[in-house]
């Protein structure tokens, strides 16, 4: 049986960035109709950029070929459609802080993992022991870390979620230093505009008031 070709697997990547960026456009301006960008703080903007961001790669994959097998992307599109776009920036800001609070208390546990298992190492464990906690508990994270993996039924199931979100993740990634580029290039390019127009209307404005000068001392 032979695999996809690379010219498959190519236009296909092509695909997927073209809808999640066209996903992206359209859930950034429907934060902006409920939202005013102007009116976020800096934090607050980055939260609404990365929700837009998660639910377009996820419709996008679930759109794709394929996507259905996946369970990510209806974690994602399932926990935006619970939530809904918030009609406040207030209550942005409170998804913002709980998820700061989440990354706190996710280090936190991982301090008292290394903890318990130094412990169980001076309480002189087998080393299969200590491997299989090991194993245990980096799956465990795995399946906080991955949308969905709380629903993969073993071990293996997970780690094809894990694979296909990065994939996809690194897809996002790239669409998004993409967007900033032009956006970069775009405001260069109007600097330069800018730049070029006042340099035009100080030359005009400069001959203008020369002609006028010498109007006068002809008079």
């Amino acid at each position: 049986m032979r695999g996809p070709s690379a010219a498959g697997i190519s236009q296909s990547a092509m695909a997927f960035k073209r809808d999640l960026l066209k996903n992206l456009l359209r859930g950034l301006r429907a934060r902006a109709e409920a939202c005013s960008f102007d009116a976020m703080s800096i934090q607050e903007r980055k939260c609404a950029v990365k929700r837009s961001a998660d639910e377009a790669m996820a419709a996008a994959r679930d759109a794709a070929a394929g996507g259905g097998r996946a369970r990510w992307p209806k974690a994602i599109l399932a926990a935006a459609a619970s939530s809904g776009i918030p009609g406040t920036c207030k209550a942005r800001r409170g998804r913002c802080k709980r998820v700061v609070r989440r990354c706190a208390g996710a280090r936190r546990m991982r301090r008292g993992f290394c903890a318990a298992a130094g412990s169980s190492a001076v309480a002189a464990a087998t080393s299969s022991d200590v491997a299989r906690r090991l194993v245990r508990r980096r799956t465990m994270a795995l399946r906080k870390v991955i949308p969905g993996g709380d629903a993969a039924m073993d071990e293996a199931a997970l780690l094809r979620e894990a694979m296909d979100y990065v994939v996809h993740l690194r897809a996002q990634v790239d669409v998004l230093r993409r967007v900033s580029a032009d956006v970069q290039r775009s405001a260069f390019h109007r600097y330069i505009h800018i730049r070029i127009l006042l340099r035009v209307w100080e030359n005009r404005s400069g001959s203008c008031f020369r002609r006028w000068g010498n109007d006068e001392m002809s008079d």
